[in-house]
């Protein structure tokens, strides 16, 4: 074990993969199935199609018959016939066909077109024609015509780029819903007087052919010894890769995927955060290694027939940092400069030298030196500030990617599910964007902090929690649920099509339930920001957040606010909106009459609850009352009453709460202070001028002419 000197930027790299040991990830997911409430999917038994290249319209009533190789979309999900115009009085019988292959690139989204009233987006198609060469009009009216539209992926489109993988048609009238992970195109079809509406809904998932997944192991790390106070979690190599280190086979023309970034953090006994930063790559796997029942799998070779041409064989890989700050932003910058470093060269350093460099002798940001510019090359950099001093708990997630993807009332919703202690599964194709949406979720429920099992990126090996008998926060790679059926006692967040879905029992649980006047207050100001986001100048990465397109503007400057301003401003609204329901709440708070014991730390000892309900409008008891029974809230009043390590935090929360009532004794408070007052201030320090320069590492003088090309990173402990 080393001795522990803190803080370090980064505590421990990792590079995750298949290893010698690796089993395959279907025996441990069937081994979870059995031992849990784990339902497979319906769409499991199609794992593995291909996805959809083509899609038709056919016109069942003008004698059209399905082409050959294409499916016909007959039904709706609750099994109404599927017309495009909905039996439409004397309209034709339409119906959408789609065929699937590997032989072009897949199609990577549908569309409808109102011709009379837009025109085509760039890089999208019409169906102008029905296979026979009549018009593919879905409308009635010849003057406002209809169309089904699509967009094709590029030709050298990478193996891991997303692709149409389903279709179906929801009529609403008749109480369809899209399909969980389906996304609705949200135009009408049918434009008849008669008949019910038409919604054409698609789902995208990976185009990846034939793929082997093994449950990851840990291939190497740095340093080799434990530190003393936080040895290296053994499960870290499955959060490098939640869905498995896999072997691939893919057609030889097939481009390769950009590496995919991912965060996730996992919680120590004690409560405290580990943060994890890993990229995610590709590299050439020797066939040699395969069995042949492997390779009858990956479509190598059909039983005894000869081996398939011109197909090539792939394995994943992660190299990942782990650190006790969430310095994801640099952490991004340097895994990206490890990757491509392992590509190219030769090199005068070997890889191992950058990364014990970064890892040892790269200084922690402080007040002395705020910043920290680490040249990692004449052509890389990036730049470590001081963390933000600040009463809120550190967060590695940002509140503008939560709201750009959910929009203000879905965010609100959110809020809802989280106060009351339900069960959150979000879910995404995009894994960044998970941890920086569940990171941002448990920042804005503050000062309440969330007590039950929190993993914003679960592995598949680990998705059994859902199964859990407690409230939970987890996130998911969305592919989960082509295997898988989440228990229905879940609240399902689909970042990628913004919806929110769980049973009946709960759809009263949404905005609509919170106290009127603050809910108001915060929908208006998330509307504002989400609209300030939606214009500000920022762009969109691959891996989900968002980013100030140029550096980032200074509030006050021409050209509109920061991105870090309007975070800060996202912040506030739900601070504003917490300090509005929990005004008042220490009037009610119990005197201490004994020693702190099971009984004394009991709530109803502690806060007069009765008193606390009766104080807020009867119209919004429900929410009080589901409030009031969390584990968070019964913490909260605890942490009130007795010496805790919050201290700090609930003072800052008290004086939030004055600032913005402090005036309101029984009468009205202005409403405009609610708007105006500044909760945050803002912490200056990581602005300061002064930087400190940290140079590339040296070649040691004993060898001044040694070479290096690292070819695959398996090798990082020297």
């Amino acid at each position: 074990m080393m001795e522990d000197k803190s803080p370090r930027v980064a505590d421990y790299f990792v590079v995750a993969g298949l290893t010698t040991s690796s089993k395959p990830l279907e025996e441990e997911l069937h081994q979870q199935a059995d031992e849990s409430c784990h339902r497979p999917a319906a769409a499991a038994a199609g794992q593995g199609r291909a996805p959809i290249t083509d899609v038709a319209v056919v016109i069942r009533s003008q004698g059209e018959e399905v082409p050959r190789g294409y499916t016909c979309v007959e039904s709706t999900p609750s099994g109404l016939p599927a017309e495009l115009n909905a039996g439409a009085l004397l309209g034709p019988q339409i119906f959408l066909c789609y065929r699937r292959g590997r032989d072009k690139p897949p199609l990577t989204d549908l569309g409808v077109l109102y011709e009379w009233r837009e025109k085509l987006k760039p890089g999208c198609h019409i169906i102008q024609t029905t296979p026979s060469g009549r018009p593919a009009n879905i409308s009635n009216s010849s003057s406002q015509r209809i169309y089904i539209t699509y967009r094709r992926a590029h030709e050298s489109h990478s193996h891991a780029s997303l692709a149409v993988n389903d279709i179906c048609v929801i009529i609403p009238g008749k109480g369809e819903t899209p399909p969980h992970t389906y996304c609705k195109v949200e135009k009408n079809l049918n434009s008849s007087m008669w008949g019910s509406s038409v919604y054409l809904c698609y789902k995208k998932s990976l185009a990846k052919s034939n793929t082997l997944a093994f449950k990851a192991g840990l291939v190497s790390r740095f340093p080799e010894e434990d530190y003393e106070s936080f040895p290296l979690p053994e499960s870290v190599p499955l959060f490098c890769l939640p869905m498995g280190a896999s072997i691939e086979c893919w057609p030889a023309h097939t481009k390769y995927s950009l590496p995919v970034f991912s965060t996730f953090v996992l919680t120590g006994a004690s409560g405290e955060k580990v943060y994890g930063a890993a990229i995610q790559f590709y590299e050439a796997y020797s066939e040699e290694n395969l069995t042949e029942r492997q390779r009858v799998q990956l479509g190598l070779q059909d039983g005894s027939v000869r081996p398939k041409a011109s197909m090539t064989v792939h394995t994943n890989k992660s190299i990942c940092l782990l650190s006790h700050w969430p310095f994801f932003d640099a952490f991004r910058s340097f895994l990206t400069f490890l990757y491509r470093y392992s590509i190219s060269g030769p090199h005068i350093l070997p890889i191992e030298k950058h990364i014990s460099h970064f890892m040892h002798k790269v200084p922690f940001p402080s007040s002395q030196r705020p910043r920290i510019l680490v040249q990692l090359s004449p052509h890389d950099s990036l730049m470590l500030s001081q963390p933000v001093s600040s009463p809120l708990p550190l967060s590695g997630g940002r509140l503008s990617t939560l709201l750009l993807n959910l929009g203000p009332k879905n965010a609100a919703s959110l809020l809802v599910l989280a106060v009351t202690e339900h069960k959150i599964l979000l879910h995404s194709l995009r894994p960044a964007v998970l941890t920086s949406v569940a990171e941002a979720l448990v920042s804005m429920i503050f000062p309440f902090h969330w007590p039950c099992p929190y993993i914003p990126l679960c592995p598949l090996a680990l998705a059994d929690v859902l199964s859990a008998p407690c409230p939970f926060i987890v996130g998911v790679d969305s592919r989960y649920f082509d295997l898988y059926e989440p228990p229905a006692d879940v609240s399902c967040v689909d970042l990628d099509t913004n919806t929110i879905s769980h049973k009946e029992d709960r759809r009263s649980l949404t905005w609509k339930i919170l106290p009127r006047k603050a809910c108001k207050h915060l929908i208006n100001a998330l509307s504002s920001l989400h609209q300030q986001l939606a214009d500000g100048d920022l762009v969109t990465r691959e891996d989900g957040q968002i980013e100030p397109a140029m550096s980032e503007r200074d509030p006050g400057g021409g050209g509109g606010k920061s991105l870090q301003t309007l975070e800060l401003e996202i912040q506030e609204a739900f601070l504003r909106f917490m300090a509005a329901i929990l005004k008042g709440y220490r009037s009610y708070l119990l005197p201490i009459t004994e020693a702190p014991s099971e009984k004394a730390t009991d709530a109803s000892s502690l806060f007069d609850l009765q008193g606390f309900l009766k104080s807020r409008d009867r119209s919004h008891q429900k929410f009080y009352s589901l409030m009031t029974k969390t584990q968070m809230f019964i913490r909260f009043i605890e942490e009130c009453s007795f010496v805790s390590d919050k201290d700090a935090s609930l003072a800052f929360f008290d004086d939030c709460v004055d600032k913005l009532f402090g005036a309101e004794k029984g009468g009205k408070v202005d409403s405009e202070k609610l708007e105006d007052a500044r909760l945050i201030e803002l912490d200056k320090s990581h602005r300061s001028e002064h930087t400190v320069f940290i140079t590339p590492p040296e070649m040691p003088p004993e060898e001044p002419t040694a070479r290096y090309r690292h070819k695959d990173l398996e090798s990082c402990a020297g």
